[in-house]
């Protein structure tokens, strides 16, 4: 009677081995006869290529990770698993998912939960020693994050550093430049971000527009209409939260009520007569409808009436900003040191007749290590 059952469960984990063996198997197949898709929209990066299969590698090399890496990247209806698993964590009364708040309203906001203050102490140095040896004054403006601004809407429980705090604590350090605060204007429950996105919206843009009229050009506000030419932009949020069900944002063109013409020169290659670019409307980054996203250098002339130039250190938060500060400038001159390798010094020809910004998201601002190559 024992050895009959010793049999029986023998068979039965021998069947089930079976089972688990050819379940794999069969998914593995799949997954190689389905249509491969090399780029994830929703996630807005790019899928595993696919498997070295050489018998160097098998034996020797990252065979097994690349083959991990390549199945999960292709595993079959993978948007719908990760939206899955995201509303069920949701539905768990989870707050959050891969690092973005799952908020109220069905907005995505970022968490800022860490920093590294040496970082921050670096390049407060960095612009102190850039401003002196130029002789220049800097016009500095952190653009504080949702996570700031739109708390009201976060989930019971949410965590996040004192933006304020910190946009201060750099302002008061920044005490020989021009500094340029926004967390009094942009404190409140408004609409100044977007709702999947980490960057602030047209609204939240123009905020900062106008506290550079006030601080820097001492002038009034220019006024702007406003055309909408999309409302499904989904952003770095809806990619990383895995939240697909949210609904996407709009983009706006924004126009000054006189017309300007402008010239825009990127990384001295490529030319546009416009600050737009539509044929990013159709692409899942939608943001880059904006200055066409991020570029080393980008050279912008205008027909305003001002002799005015602006050379402007920046982030990709200033792209949405630019069609505002293009009606007070003839030229402007934008640079990404995560891509821009030349002396920035050189470019500030006139002194007397230039405004040097430096333009950040805080959070990129306390943990990029680019400003380093200032000069």
């Amino acid at each position: 009677m024992k050895k009959d059952t010793s049999e029986r469960q023998k068979i039965v984990r021998l069947a089930t081995c079976a089972v688990f063996i050819a379940f794999i198997a069969i998914l593995t197949v799949v997954n190689l006869l389905m249509p491969k898709v090399y780029f994830s929209d929703n996630e807005n990066r790019a899928l595993s290529p696919g498997v070295n299969t050489s018998l160097n590698n098998i034996l020797f090399g990252d065979f097994d990770t690349e083959f991990e890496t390549w199945f999960s990247d292709h595993f079959m209806l993978r948007d719908r698993w990760i939206e899955i698993k995201s509303s069920v964590r949701k539905d768990l009364g989870a707050i959050e998912n891969n690092g973005v708040y799952l908020a109220h309203d069905g907005r995505l906001i970022q968490q800022f939960l860490t920093y590294d203050q040496k970082t921050v102490e670096n390049n407060i140095t960095y612009l102190e020693e850039f401003s002196e040896e130029n002789d220049i004054r800097l016009n500095v403006m952190l653009v504080p994050g949702a996570s700031y601004g739109e708390k009201g809407y976060l989930p019971l429980g949410a965590a996040n550093i004192d933006e304020k705090k910190l946009i201060n604590e750099i302002g008061e350090k920044l005490r020989d430049q021009n500094y340029i605060d926004l967390t009094e204007m942009m404190g409140t429950k408004e609409n100044f971000w977007f709702r999947t996105d980490h960057h602030w919206n047209e609204a939240g843009a123009y905020v900062g527009y106008e506290a550079i009229c006030r601080n820097v050009l001492n002038k009034e506000a220019r006024s702007f209409n406003y055309e909408k030419v999309s409302d499904d932009f989904k952003g770095t949020m809806y990619s990383k939260s895995g939240a697909f069900w949210t609904k996407g944002d709009p983009i706006y063109r924004m126009s000054p009520s006189t017309p300007l013409k402008v010239k825009v020169n990127y990384d001295n290659k490529t030319e546009s007569d416009s600050l737009f670019e539509d044929k990013n409307l159709e692409i899942k980054d939608k943001y880059t409808y904006y200055l066409d996203g991020n570029h080393a250098y980008v050279h912008i002339t205008t027909d305003a009436d001002t002799d005015r130039k602006a050379l402007i250190i920046k982030d990709s938060y200033s792209h949405i900003l630019i069609p505002y500060l293009a009606s007070e400038y003839s030229e402007i001159e934008l640079v990404d040191l995560r891509y821009y390798h030349d002396q920035v010094s050189t470019l500030i020809k006139e002194k007397e007749k230039t405004d040097v910004y430096v333009i950040y998201g805080i959070e990129t601002f306390a943990t990029d290590k680019n400003l380093s190559v200032l000069w």
